[in-house]
């Protein structure tokens, strides 16, 4: 009996109930979501700093590297000149 009043209300109240519970689970979804996002957030920075820390662990290294080269570019070239001095005044 479709049409029973009892039955109507019974109906009503089960959807409600299924209707109530979908809402809940959507509701923690949510929530776990925000956390999710949240967490992601705190995140950003640290990575934000690991790449400033990178960078510039990066252009030390560059830095000593080519303060490297200048030095021993320095002390190639007084070699030569030394050894040039040597051979114009016949020296071996």
């Amino acid at each position: 009996m479709a049409n029973d009043p009892l039955d109507v209300i019974a109906e009503s109240y089960r959807l409600t109930a299924e209707t109530q519970q979908f809402l809940a689970q959507s509701q923690a979804r949510v929530e776990k979501t925000q956390q999710y996002i949240a967490q992601t957030q705190r995140l950003g920075p640290k990575i934000q700093a690991f790449a400033c820390v990178m960078i510039g662990a990066s252009l030390l290294f560059l830095g000593y590297i080519i303060w490297q080269e200048l030095a021993h570019g320095q002390e190639h070239v007084a070699q030569t000149r030394a050894l040039l001095e040597l051979v114009r005044r016949g020296q071996p």
